[in-house]
């Protein structure tokens, strides 16, 4: 069973930035051949190409989407993996990706156009408690940050034993 955790985040946006620390918490707690742990920050179709080469059984994505839920609030999602009908669809999926938007639903759409090797797909993601231009975690990123590790390993714990 391979497990790849790939993670997104976007630096100067303050808490759209948590996938990253989220990242960074993952790789210091484990230490297993068989979860690979990839950052993703970048355009869905390198990310995509990212993922597939790592040959995934479960794919965990995990990031920041601002959806106007309560700030803070983290959700576990098995997301929709349909791919588009059309494809004017696939190009409306893809094109805020490769217009220099970095978030982790980009990287989700670009696995409903592209595909992936992933049996399963889940999405750990947070409502930033701040998304205002800023460099680093707000206490409530940190918080938010320090719970999405903590459902990540839950996910993880469901497939093989860490």
């Amino acid at each position: 069973m391979r497990v790849v955790i790939a993670y997104s985040g976007y630096l100067p946006m303050g808490d759209m930035a948590v996938g990253l620390r989220v990242g960074e918490l993952l790789s210091s707690a484990i230490n297993d051949s068989r979860v690979k742990i990839i950052d993703v920050s970048m355009d869905a179709l390198s990310a995509v190409d990212l993922i597939n080469r790592e040959k995934p059984d479960v794919l965990i994505l995990v990031g920041a989407k601002r959806r106007s839920r309560p700030k803070g609030t983290i959700e576990i999602l098995k997301p929709d993996l349909n791919p588009p009908s059309n494809p004017l669809e696939a190009n409306d999926l893809l094109r805020p990706s490769l217009d220099g938007r970095i978030c982790i639903t980009d990287v989700l759409n670009g696995i409903r156009v592209l595909g992936t090797t992933a049996r399963e797909v889940w999405l750990v993601e947070c409502e930033p408690p701040y998304d205002e231009p800023y460099i680093g975690l707000s206490e409530e990123g940190e918080r938010c940050a320090q719970r999405m590790v903590h459902e990540t390993l839950s996910l993880i714990r469901k497939y093989i034993d860490i």
